[in-house]
């Protein structure tokens, strides 16, 4: 009687389910990612995108056609892309171009957007 539960059809079914679903899941796949990693997580590219928005003051649509994200429509999809590029070459070069008491999270698009779509025009 043990034998015969062990051996039933939904016992067999969740077996198999297990041998079949791999361990690792695969990269999601997403549309048209040009300068963020290819292989970064929903959730994670999200959260940079709220990031980027946030630091902007925009919503998604700045950016993006309605929820068609792949699209280049915009010219400010191809804008913020020169500016994550921007932030990453001042990144690499940072001594450079700052003194030693700038922290490596500082070099964002707030530091100079501070919440505005277009950063204000430096006088000296």
């Amino acid at each position: 009687m043990r034998l015969r539960s062990l051996f039933s059809p939904v016992f067999l079914i969740g077996a198999v389910a297990v041998l079949v679903v791999p361990s690792v899941q695969a990269a999601p796949e997403h549309k048209n990612l040009q300068v963020l990693d290819k292989n970064i997580s929903a959730a994670e590219l999200k959260k940079t995108m709220e990031g980027f928005a946030a630091q902007l003051g925009v919503k998604c649509q700045f950016c993006h056609v309605d929820e068609l994200y792949e699209k280049d429509d915009k010219k400010q999809k191809s804008d913020a892309r020169k500016m994550i590029k921007l932030v990453a070459e001042m990144k690499t070069r940072k001594p450079e171009f700052f003194k030693t008491t700038v922290k490596d999270n500082a070099l964002q698009c707030a530091m100079c957007h501070r919440g505005r779509p277009q950063p204000e025009a430096f006088v000296p």
